[in-house]
Order: C-alpha cells, then structure tokens, then sequence
C-alpha cells in the first residue's frame, strides 16, 4: 500500500538505493468515480519521490455498474409501484436497493428511494441515478418502441436504414426485412441452409447482405426478396463481413481463419488476406491516417479491386489474436495478442475497438508497433458480444447479461447510458439509422432507443 494505491507485483531485485523493483505491475487507486485499475510492465517503487513507472503503461477504467429494473418505466407509474437497483463493482458483492412510486404528478412517478441511491431525475423514458459512494451517473432509457413480431427466437444480427427498413436474422433460421414504421414484414429472404450470423444493408439501403452457418454469403434485393449472387469459398461458417465502399467489393470472415476480399459483380474470390490458424469472430474496416504509408503490391491488383487502395482491414480472432491488414498490398500493418476471446470490433476515427468474452473493452491506436491500448474498460465479467461506434465519440457495447451501455471517449466523463428493457438476455447485435439506436437481443425483440438528447445533454453540456 502506498498513500491511497495498492500496488501489486513480482519483484526483480532493488536499486542501488534499495528501491523496490516490480514487474508485471497492476496498480488500484481509490477515486470518487470508483476503482481504477493501471497495468505497468515495471514499476520503481521510490519512497521519498514516489512511483517512477518503466517504461510504457495504460489505464483500466473500473466504474461501478448499477442495474436497474428491467420495466421500471411502467412499474413506476403505478402507486407503490417498486423497482429493484444494484450497484456493483467487479469481484466484489452487489449493494441493493429499491426504488418506490408514491403516484403520479403531471404524469411523471413521485419516487421514494432506498439508502444508498439517489434518483437525480425522471422523465417518462428516462431515469437518472447515483450510488453515493460514487460520482458515476446512470442514465437508464426505456424502449421507444419494442418489435416482436418479426421473429419467435432469439435475434442474433440487424439492421437499418434511415429510410425506415431494418433486416433481422434469427437462430429459427429466419431472415426478414421488415418496416421500423409500422413493424409489417415486408419480405423473408429463403435460401440459406442453416442460420444467418450477419446481415447488413449495402449503402443504397435497397440491397442486402447475409452470411452464416452454410459457409455461403448471399445478396438480396431487399425490395423483390430476390437473390442474384451467391458466394462459396469459405470451408466453415461465415462469422462476419464489411461491405467496401459502394459494395463492388465486400469482405468475409470465417471460422475457417481466412478473412476473403470478393468481386460482387463476377461472383468470384479476388483474395486472401488474412490465413489464421485460429477462428476468426468479427472484422471491420477503416481508413487510413496520415502516419501509415501503404505501399504498392507486388503483384498488381485486379481491376475489379475498388476502392481498397486506403483501407485498412481489423479481425478478431477466438485465440485472442487481433490483426490489422492492409487490403491493398496484403501486408499485416499491425497484431496483437489478447488474454480473451474478441467476439466483436469497430473503429473509432485513428483508433479501434475491441469486445473481448472476459468482459474486457480494449481501444488501441492504429499503427505500427503499438502493442498497449490507449485505455481499458473493465467493468463487468460479462462477455462483450457486440459494439458500434457512434458519431466518433463514444460507442455503445451490448453484453451477455442483458446490458447494452454508451461509453464517452471525447471527455473524462465517467457517466455511463444505458438501454433497458431484456431481462438478463444477451444483445447479439446494435444498429443505428441515423436517428435511434436498435438492438437485437435473445428474447426474440427488436428495440429502438432515442439517445441523442440524453447524450447531448449528459456528455456535451
């Protein structure tokens, strides 16, 4: 212990001045937004001038989770009506407390809460709340719309338009595109073999993409429900995909360990550019920044290439392995080596991010030789399983226990958003059109969420 800090590590030996040597360091300081956890390859423990850190470190950000009611917004609207809340922080128990409705005033609950918690406001779809012990501030949103009757099983892939379309897929080997005005069934797309593990909207919003278990990718006029072009190569299922550009070329990632660049116009494999020896999970693209140079191929590219001249190519793997690629020359620009499991990644402008199955969120700086990440959240056990950037200031993460949070990167705020409504069912995929935020979870629904408000006024105040 030292001051306020806990210092935890393996010791190498003492300097000349009998100063502690350490290595493999993790370093716990107390703070009023919660825990903060900072990893330190070697640390010099000096007693008159404090900790001299060697060489690079980064910081893990552990702020409390608090959980609430999954139905507190219509519960609370009744009198005496009661919703439970949790706080916790990682490894350690759970603190409880209950929230109480003492009736409506001009159609917003009148609440009573337990010691411990403080509700700061509630409006109809919202709800603020402290833990005391912590400065870190919930805001829970309610659903704006639920939609459940596009599919009976689990959701497990989606997306929209802002023209008012969304495609599902779900483990009843259904893949609908449906109308997030009305929630009408526009069009069942038929002819996979087995379940679709992505699908997505090409940019036109008019023509759709799916991939799945049957190792195949399909396109799909979204309007006639027509499939045009199928693609086969992959010799396991197909875990994910990025469409480039417009969509001449699209590409996939398979459990097979290759990440494959397609030719949509001639139906062909233009290229391998990642062969792993592990599955690989999720990929991404993005665009390159000014401090990576991406040199010419040997070999020249095929004129049905578009477009991948800038892009850089970001894979997740079941072995923990992360690979970024340069598609234009094939090179390997950047890896690393992770504890857990990534079963999801995005970029995030010059940055990427990475959900791991250890609940861990990584966010690493893309370029060459950089092998710490920027920053940690670690929060939770629960399993990340999907991400999305939003606007290029913060992302929002959906777990395995049912929890789907926004966290801010463009500020130190350490306020968390979060989306209600499953019950401890797992968010397997979130989408934005522009407008509202959709997530795709276990309990077979679809919900959208109005977050921009609450994410102006929270964060950019």
């Amino acid at each position: 212990m030292k001051n306020d800090k806990e210092i935890v590590g393996t010791l190498l030996g003492f300097d000349d001045f009998v100063n502690m040597l350490l290595e493999d360091v993790t370093e716990y300081e107390s703070t009023p937004e919660g825990r903060r956890i900072t990893k330190l390859d070697q640390i010099l423990l000096n007693e008159n001038s404090g900790n001299i850190h060697l060489p690079m470190s980064y910081k893990i950000i552990e702020a409390p989770v608090i959980s609430i009611q999954c139905d507190w917004n219509e519960t609370l609207r009744s009198a005496k009506g009661e919703a439970w809340v949790s706080c916790k922080y990682r490894g350690q128990n759970s603190a409880h407390g209950k929230i109480t409705s003492q009736g409506l005033s001009q159609g917003i609950p009148s609440l009573t809460v337990t010691d411990n918690f403080v509700v700061d406001s509630i409006s109809k779809s919202t709800i603020q709340i402290k833990y005391l012990s912590s400065s870190t501030l919930y805001v829970f949103i309610a659903p704006d719309r639920s939609y459940n009757s596009a599919h009976n099983k689990s959701v497990i892939s989606c997306d929209v338009t802002p023209n008012g379309l969304c495609v599902s897929a779900c483990t009843d080997n259904k893949l609908q595109v449906w109308d997030t005005k009305t929630g009408v069934i526009r069009r069942t797309l038929e002819g996979h073999v087995g379940n679709v593990y992505k699908c997505r909207f090409f940019p036109s919003g008019i023509v759709a993409l799916s991939g799945g278990a049957d190792m195949q990718l399909k396109i799909w006029s979204a309007e006639t429900g027509q499939c045009p072009v199928t693609l086969s190569g992959h010799t396991a299922a197909i875990t994910d995909f990025c469409i480039v550009e417009r969509g001449r070329n699209i590409i996939s990632v398979s459990k097979d360990g290759f990440a494959k660049l397609w030719d949509c116009g001639m139906s062909a494999c233009l290229a391998d550019l990642v062969n792993h020896k592990s599955a690989i999970n999720c990929c991404c693209l993005t665009v390159t920044s000014g401090n990576i140079k991406i040199e010419d191929p040997e070999i020249a590219s095929s004129n049905r290439e578009i477009g991948t001249k800038d892009k850089l190519l970001i894979v997740g793997c079941e072995d923990g392995g992360v690979f970024v690629v340069a598609v234009w020359n094939r090179k390997e620009i950047q890896s690393q080596s992770l504890e857990s499991a990534v079963n999801c990644i995005t970029s995030l402008g010059d940055q990427y991010l990475v959900g791991c199955q250890n609940g861990q969120i990584l966010m690493f700086k893309i370029g060459e030789g950089v092998n710490e990440p920027a920053l940690c959240w670690f929060e939770s056990n629960s399993a990340i399983l999907s991400v999305l950037c939003y606007n290029e200031i913060g992302f929002f993460a959906g777990r395995a226990d049912g929890s789907c949070t926004y966290f801010d990167v463009s500020s130190d705020h350490e306020h968390r958003i979060q989306l209600t409504g499953p019950d401890c069912d797992p968010i397997y995929d979130i989408a934005f059109d522009g407008t509202f935020i959709y997530t795709a979870c276990r309990d077979a629904v679809v919900r959208k969420y109005d977050v921009a408000k609450v994410i102006e006024s929270i964060f950019m105040c």
